[in-house]
């Protein structure tokens, strides 16, 4: 959510996957513990249900992807668009972000998409002619805040 400090981030997001993917990671690890567990022995599919479950968690940490907008620029997973690279801001409502990751969406666009995270999307234009994106498209819970908070850093940090 939005922070106003300026030594950190002013806006700061974690895209952490839907409900939709936790549950089917549980489910897929809950069962091979317990055909583990049946085939071999208890101790067996403990084993594995603990080993599963690790491997889970680190899957599903990898996936959450931060959203950042602080000093340097925005940042979106693991790229950064510096402030002199960071054009117009277009915050999508939920229609408009299904056209933007579909066919009507710009092909050259870096796209930042996770599952289960929400409708919404930011645009930023690109300004800089050797970057090969033209636009970046970065999922979001909350793209009105997210447009704000860049334009908003925008104008104070931009050179």
């Amino acid at each position: 959510m939005p922070d106003e400090t300026t030594t950190g981030p002013h806006y700061s997001e974690r895209l952490w996957p839907g409900a939709a993917v936790w549950l089917l990671g549980i489910s897929l690890v809950v069962a091979l513990g317990v055909a583990y567990g049946r085939a071999l022995s208890p101790v067996a599919g403990w084993v594995v249900f603990g080993a599963g479950a690790g491997t889970l968690a680190f899957v599903i940490l990898r996936m959450a992807a931060r959203v950042e907008v602080g000093g340097t620029g925005v940042r979106a997973g693991p790229a950064v668009l510096p402030w002199s690279a960071v054009g117009r801001v277009v915050a999508l409502d939920a229609g408009r972000a299904r056209q933007a990751r579909g066919a009507g969406g710009d092909p050259s666009a870096y796209l930042l998409l996770r599952p289960g995270v929400g409708p919404g999307a930011v645009v930023i234009e690109v300004r800089d002619p050797e970057d090969p994106h033209r636009t970046w498209l970065v999922a979001t819970r909350h793209p009105d805040a997210l447009a704000r908070a860049i334009e908003a850093a925008h104008g104070r940090l931009a050179p």
